[in-house]
């Protein structure tokens, strides 16, 4: 009898993928927009929404429930979320969407909570990420190439990169059977300085063709005039975003010129901000924050806060603003968010809790640990193993007469070393680098002798100690593309001529370090030398106590200068002495159990005190900034 009965549920269980692929989804399930009433219907009846921004490449994947579940706790019934072009197509053709690119993962899981979806897919997202979350090799396809435009050569890059994510993302929109209920076409169009009507229509035109009527197609603009009517898509619901007013209306004046009716919906309310390298670290209030949720829930106005969940930058995926010179985003991106970097909940997250529930007359779904145990494992020594330029990493490009940018050489991050033999007799001794991206440490036979920055002056004397003969070499490191504006100027390296006295430097030897993680392993095995320059990498490793499970942490650089850290096979991120940020985020999931052993490896570029040593503490560390190095 055990036998009979379990014949059929075997079949059921195979055939369970194609019932699902099959299964009808009732006609009114809908998500739409009642423009005559001001509103959203969801299934037909009214709807608003409360919206928390997190973002899966933030995140390491194992901790996702765990971030959406506090997403929930807070009295959100919806997430928002870009998707990184970047992450899913690192070169052109090669798809991921497995491991941390498991977006499918991210949706069911907030599916499985209750969660709406609001996405974000771009094919632009700004988000403080490398380049925007563009590819960075759409820059070697054509010179000439405009993005953000009808530029052919970028329209037919994106029409195949949208095809590939659409399927993927058509059975999770609202109508189909998923929770999508918004997807953003394009992001803050409207503070572009280029404007072209016909790339908005032919990319909204994509969309829909994609999404027909299964969930509900917007726009994000800021709440200038010139921003919401410049970012708008006729045929696309308009959207603003915002920083926290009394008055609710007040963000809206500009949007009800150009869309008179609809839902107002602010999706991007800011409860913080961005912070850059050698910049104070950005401070929201939470006071403000919390009486303007009060004023956007008594208006029935649905909103989304940026960000609610912050996470991390991890590796070289941090971007880069705009200011009066080139600045870089932190490797942390906490955001002085309600969550905090690794996931804790803040005081402005239970205002902001409290705020929700009372205006929904609610008690928190969830109950949620504030803070999470961390690990102060103490100081770590790390031994000095090789000079940068002695270690047996790297890749040897062909030499060049002229120098050759990182996309020309199809390396896309970390560092290029630029190297050639002064043959110019020293006469006023100055070196002039016209246009460097984005930082370069300045050698004289291996011997640094000082640094140059894009959007500084890059006019460097040479020693009085110069003679014909000596190698020079620039150390150029890609420190994040930008992320806002034009996008002009993201090739990275050597991009123009550099020149001693008004003659040409040819003649070039080139060797790419990009840091991947082929290179950490071939640092293994590597014993501890006492004869190293800089730039070096040390090494060292600890041990967990036994039966101890791994607790997530914070590795102190204080007493370094500027580099990268790796645990393990994880890039950490960058870190700078410049501040604020002091301490780099170490998820207990890149830690190993015992008796394995964890490695710790840092590229220091400058110098470190004496007694070289990290520190892992179980509290994140930010400093006022120091001068620019």
């Amino acid at each position: 009898m055990a036998s009979f009965h379990f014949l059929p549920v075997l079949l059921l269980l195979q055939l369970c993928p194609f019932i699902l692929a099959h299964t009808v989804v009732p006609k009114n399930r809908s998500f739409e927009v009642d423009y005559d009433n001001n509103r959203f219907l969801k299934d037909g009846l009214p709807f608003s929404y409360v919206s928390g921004e997190m973002h899966y490449f933030r995140i390491p994947k194992v901790y996702w429930r765990d971030r959406l579940e506090k997403l929930k706790a807070v009295g959100c019934d919806t997430v928002c979320t870009y998707i990184e072009w970047s992450l899913h197509e690192p070169s052109p053709g090669n798809y991921i969407f497995t491991g941390e690119q498991d977006i499918s993962e991210y949706l069911n899981i907030a599916q499985e909570l209750g969660l709406n979806v609001l996405l974000r897919p771009g094919p632009y997202i700004c988000a403080e990420r490398e380049f925007g979350g563009f590819p960075a090799w759409l820059l070697t396809k054509n010179p000439t190439m405009k993005l953000r435009t009808s530029d052919p050569t970028y329209t037919g890059y994106v029409s195949k990169w949208l095809k590939v994510l659409m399927e993927k993302i058509q059975p999770h929109l609202y109508g189909n059977g998923g929770n999508i209920i918004m997807v953003q076409v394009e992001n803050e169009y409207g503070l572009y300085d280029v404007h072209d009507a016909d790339y908005l229509t032919w990319l909204r035109d994509q969309f829909k063709s994609y999404i027909g009527d299964a969930a509900v197609l917007f726009t994000t603009d800021p709440d200038s005039s010139s921003a919401v009517s410049r970012g708008r898509i006729p045929g696309v619901f308009s959207t603003i975003d915002s920083n926290p007013t009394n008055d609710a209306m007040d963000m809206f004046r500009e949007l009800r010129k150009i869309q008179p009716n609809g839902p107002l919906v602010n999706s991007e309310f800011y409860v913080g901000w961005i912070s850059y390298w050698g910049k104070p670290l950005s401070k929201r209030d939470t006071a403000p924050i919390v009486n303007s949720i009060t004023s956007l829930m008594q208006n029935n106005i649905s909103f989304s806060m940026y960000m609610l969940h912050g996470g991390t930058n991890f590796g070289f995926t941090a971007g880069s603003g705009t200011d009066s010179h080139y600045i870089s985003d932190l490797t942390s991106y906490d955001y002085d968010a309600p969550i905090s970097e690794a996931g804790d909940l803040t005081s402005k997250y239970e205002a902001i809790r409290d705020t929700i529930l009372k205006n929904r007359n609610l008690s928190s779904p969830l109950t949620i640990e504030k803070v999470k145990q961390k690990g102060n494992y103490g100081k770590l020594e790390l031994k000095p193993i090789c000079t940068l330029f002695s270690c047996p990493i790297g890749i040897d490009y062909p030499n060049s007469e002229y120098p050759v940018t990182f996309e020309a050489l199809g390396q896309y991050n970390g560092f290029v070393s630029y190297s050639t033999q002064l043959e110019i007799q020293p006469q006023n001794r100055s070196l002039l680098v016209a246009n460097i991206r984005d930082r370069a440490i300045v050698y004289l036979d291996d011997i640094e002798a000082g640094t140059l920055q894009y959007t500084y002056t890059n006019e460097f004397p040479l020693s009085p100690s110069y003679q014909k003969g000596q190698y020079l070499r620039l150390l150029i490191e890609n420190m994040g593309r930008r992320n806002f504006g034009l996008l002009s100027d993201c090739t990275k390296g050597l991009v123009d001529n550099a020149t001693v006295d008004g003659n040409i430097l040819k003649n070039w030897e080139i060797k790419g370090y990009p840091f991947n993680p082929e290179d950490i392993a071939a640092l293994e095995g590597l014993e501890p030398t006492e004869n190293v320059s800089f730039p070096a990498i040390f090494r060292g490793q600890f041990t967990l106590q036994k039966d101890e499970e791994p607790l997530d942490t914070f590795v102190s650089m204080e007493n370094w200068g500027k580099g990268i850290v790796f645990i393990n096979e994880y890039n950490l991120g960058r870190y700078w002495q410049i501040g604020p940020q002091v301490t780099l985020y170490v998820p207990a999931c890149y830690l190993q159990k015992y008796p394995a052993k964890n490695t710790v490896t840092v590229l220091e570029l400058h110098n470190s005190n004496p007694g070289v040593s990290v520190t892992f503490l179980d509290t994140p560390i930010f400093v006022d900034p120091k001068k620019m190095l």
